[in-house]
């Protein structure tokens, strides 16, 4: 019956050897990848077999009888005894795990291999972005798009006729003598010129260029405050030397537990690894400064020369004025004259101001991807 129950329990233990190498099938827990600062997770490298053959030659040190390790058995456990990975959830084998300050962390022992890192405690420094800005505005500026004179003073045009003296379609203000007036017409036995009232000029604003923070400005990095170092803590002896509901491990060095962890966020169990601690797999920091924005330009003006002439090469002056963007000019003439050309020059564009907003801080920093370890007291 002794060799039939070993028999079994070498298979048993042999298939166990082999799933546990690194995750070799989809429904056995994978233990973690390897990590170091050079390479980052890289996969563990096992030998499956050797661990198979190793279990299976060991096993015969598993209790058979009470509780109590068989003597005839093999060798006892080269390094120290621990429960079984619980079966409440998928935890994983067990590994030795420092938890302590992220500004000094432990390396592990030199017999076994650095598995992985997790963090705690995320530290959130504050972030102040720039204050925004807007720079004067920019713009263009367009000759008036209406001539007229009128059969009366400034002071008299209400009610009085209109003679149109319109410049050519886009115009852009050099001399001009299209739909000249004659000099003497005639409006119901009054000269038609007497006034002449010149539109506005044409302005453009381009807007104002923010200055100051944008959305890519850095801010300062999270950090953590505590850090779990998992050191692979699974021997080639397995299971041989121990009790029936124990396995074989390195002993653990001083300030390193042994553990079981599980990705998520679990309770433990409530015998064998039942201290826990929460930790984070990575952050997620979608911290940033909003862009800076200008609203609408305020402000700004156009301003030029403009000069009415008697010939249609812009010679001898009827009016000269200064014109601007913000209302019409009406200039007095002498009774009848000839408007044969007209003229716009020196444009100026005044710039503006513009009302900055953004550069506000939004988005958060905080800790995903729980992973909890369940130690041993």
């Amino acid at each position: 019956m002794r060799v039939g129950i070993i028999a079994l329990m070498s298979g048993i233990v042999t298939s166990m050897a082999v799933l546990g190498a690194c995750g070799e099938d989809p429904w056995v827990v994978e233990v973690p990848d390897c990590y170091t600062k050079e390479e980052g997770y890289a996969p563990c490298e096992r030998d499956a077999g050797a661990d198979a053959s190793d279990a299976g030659a060991d096993v015969a040190a598993v209790q058979t009888d009470g509780g109590e390790e068989d003597a005839e058995a093999g060798p006892p456990c080269e390094g120290t005894c621990v429960p079984l990975r619980p079966t409440d959830y998928a935890f994983s084998f067990p590994h030795q795990v420092w938890f302590g300050p992220a500004s000094n962390p432990a390396a592990c022992p030199a017999e076994v291999k650095n598995q992985f890192v997790r963090y705690k405690d995320l530290v959130i420094p504050p972030g102040e972005c720039p204050a925004c800005a807007c720079g004067p505005s920019t713009g263009n500026c367009a000759p008036p798009s209406s001539f007229v004179a009128h059969a009366a003073s400034c002071a008299a045009i209400p009610g009085s006729a209109e003679t149109p003296f319109p410049p050519p379609a886009a115009w852009d203000g050099t001399c001009t003598a299209e739909d000249a007036v004659p000099a003497g017409l005639d409006c119901g036995g009054v000269p038609c010129v007497q006034s002449i009232t010149v539109g506005p000029l044409g302005k453009t604003d381009d807007g104002c260029e923010a200055q100051g923070g944008n959305g890519t400005m850095p801010l300062p990095e999270p950090s953590w405050e505590l850090v779990a170092v998992a050191c692979e803590g699974v021997m080639t002896q397995g299971w041989g030397g121990c009790a029936q509901d124990e396995m074989c491990v390195p002993k653990a060095d001083p300030g390193f537990q042994q553990c079981v962890f599980i990705d998520g966020d679990y309770s433990c169990p409530t015998e064998g690894y039942t201290k826990r601690y929460l930790y984070y797999r990575t952050l997620m920091n979608d911290r940033h400064c909003t862009d800076c924005t200008c609203g609408p330009v305020e402000g700004s003006e156009c301003t030029a020369t403009m000069t009415i002439s008697k010939d249609q090469a812009c010679g001898p002056l009827v009016v000269a004025a200064s014109i601007t963007s913000e209302k019409d000019a009406c200039l007095d003439t002498a009774p009848g004259q000839a408007l044969g050309s007209k003229l716009v020059t020196n444009f100026a564009y005044l710039p503006g101001v513009c009302t900055a907003s953004g550069g506000e801080l939004e988005g958060t920093a905080q800790p995903v991807e729980p992973v909890t370890f369940c130690c041993v007291p």
